[in-house]
């Protein structure tokens, strides 16, 4: 699907104010992207020299860059790489919430298990109990589903970390194994973890490398309503060893609490990265013994910093302009009378600041991409409409929250344009279409309510015949179209590719 990419790259050969606490916080159902399936097909269309990747399902957009890796005697990678990801941030928020990564506005791409949580990851979180606990703060119950997304593992073969089924076989060395994911890489527990209290995780991926995730950093995420705090808890890893024997080893220097601070990462075979850091925390240099890459940032407001360039050892440079990406935020509309209604269960609301935001990346030939992303509505079909919150006989939907999310809101791609010094500027457009349904209970009399003892999380639709799709359409620079159509029926079809169409 990278279309007009070697026409691309034989040319680039050639040319060589204040706002209140409440403001700051965000609500349950704004947060129900993030509890969607999404492992659906995850892909760079067009020319991807500048590390974007695009969620064909959703539309969420990502970038990945790897700015310095050292070959070596075996297959473990000694590398430093960065890691973006366009989301909805609050609106006009104060807090340093997606700025305090250690590229500023860019996560360390490097193997890590991590969650969010209010705010530690408990002690016991490889061998305890799956979801987190129930916290209460001014007398508001907040329950794991409303702060918590699951766990996820960035590495080979990793994804979201889901408790091992006994029927299941894992290893036959090793173990025991409590955890695992889609891609066959299974976890034990380490009893203590380096620089603070509780658990970590040993990893065993398929092909028999083991990894130990071992040292704690935590990093701000957006509070809820109702006043609840929250951080994102990452174990990152400390040690890779393969097979044969040969192992990385990747050194950090920060406080459980704080920020992650790698200062080294080096190999059984002799390969090393140094990392430096600023005054603000943030990475400055990466060097491999002769060569040395540079950081450079901007100041978008108190204690917030953007990255805007990466500097070359031969002088060439990328220039980043994210900034807009990472202060971009929708919220939405709320009613001025305690009457009114603004919103439901299977209705988010009305979009406030529902405008589009572009980034721009500038690759070191001059090559130049520009991305724009717009908040849209996404959804699924089948869903049971089991809403918290709802009352008899009288019923204010304003509080309502779907246990199953059936709609959500999210910032998705709508187009991207590549031009630059000797090309033909190209252009990209995205086009996103949904059916969304849902169904009541049968035990909650026609209410929108769960009255099983056993639960109603049951799917009804088992058979294409009552299945909802979801449409992708991407327009290329010829005119040609490119129709990707996905299932998107609760707990049956959702996020399979069904069907791939082309035309002109």
């Amino acid at each position: 699907m990278k279309i007009g990419q070697w026409t691309l790259a034989a040319m680039l050969l050639a040319v060589v104010g204040g706002v209140s606490a409440q403001d700051q916080a965000k609500a349950p159902w704004e947060e129900y992207d993030k509890l969607i399936d999404k492992s659906s097909a995850i892909t760079s269309l067009g020319p991807d020299l500048f590390g974007d990747n695009v969620d064909l399902y959703t539309g969420s957009l990502s970038f990945s860059a790897t700015d310095v890796g050292l070959p070596g005697n075996n297959g473990l990678a000694v590398a430093v790489g960065r890691r973006y990801s366009v989301e909805n941030h609050v609106p006009s928020r104060i807090d340093v919430d997606g700025y305090d990564l250690p590229f500023a506005d860019w996560d360390l791409d490097v193997p890590k298990v991590s969650g969010v949580f209010a705010t530690a990851w408990h002690d016991a979180r490889c061998s305890g109990s799956a979801q987190p606990p129930t916290v209460q703060v001014s007398g508001k119950y907040f329950y794991a589903k409303d702060y918590w997304q699951g766990n996820q593992a960035s590495l080979p073969g990793g994804g979201e970390m889901l408790l091992a089924s006994a029927a299941t076989p894992g290893p036959a060395t090793g173990g025991p194994w409590r955890w695992t994911t889609d891609g066959q890489t299974w976890f034990s527990c380490l009893t203590t973890i380096k620089n603070g209290s509780g658990e970590g995780f040993l990893a065993m991926t398929a092909d028999g490398t083991r990894y130990w995730f071992d040292w704690m950093a935590q990093y701000h995420e957006a509070q809820l309503e109702g006043g609840l705090p929250r951080r994102r808890n990452v174990l990152y890893a400390t040690r890779v060893e393969d097979r044969f024997g040969n192992s990385v080893t990747y050194t950090y220097t920060n406080a459980y609490n704080a920020r992650g601070r790698l200062t080294t990462i080096s190999s059984s075979d002799g390969r090393t990265i140094t990392l430096g850091y600023n005054g603000d925390g943030h990475v400055s240099t990466v060097g491999d013994g002769t060569r040395s890459w540079q950081y450079e940032y901007a100041s978008v407001g108190t204690g917030k910093r953007t990255l805007t360039g990466v500097v070359l050892p031969d002088g060439s440079r990328w220039s980043i302009d994210f900034a807009d990406f990472t202060a971009a935020g929708f919220g939405y509309n709320a009613s001025q009378q305690a009457e009114d209604i603004y919103r439901s269960c299977f209705n988010p609301g009305d979009i406030l600041y529902k405008s589009s935001v572009l980034g721009a990346i500038e690759h070191p030939s001059g090559a130049r991409g520009e991305f724009t992303v717009t908040p849209h509505r996404h959804g699924r079909s089948n869903v049971p409409a089991q809403c918290e919150n709802f009352t008899l006989p009288i019923n204010s939907p304003n509080d309502d929250v779907a246990f199953y999310p059936i709609n959500w809101d999210a910032y998705s791609l709508t187009a991207k344009q590549v031009s630059g010094p000797g090309l033909t500027t190209m252009a990209w457009s995205y086009e996103y279409g949904s059916s969304i349904s849902w169904f009541n209970p049968p035990s909650g009399g026609g209410y929108p309510i769960c009255q099983d003892q056993n639960g109603c999380e049951a799917p009804v639709c088992t058979d294409d015949s009552c299945a909802g799709t979801k449409v992708t359409t991407v327009t290329a620079p010829d005119g040609s179209w490119t129709r990707y159509t996905f299932g998107n029926s609760y707990r049956y079809n959702e996020g399979k590719m069904l069907r791939l169409q082309k035309g002109s």
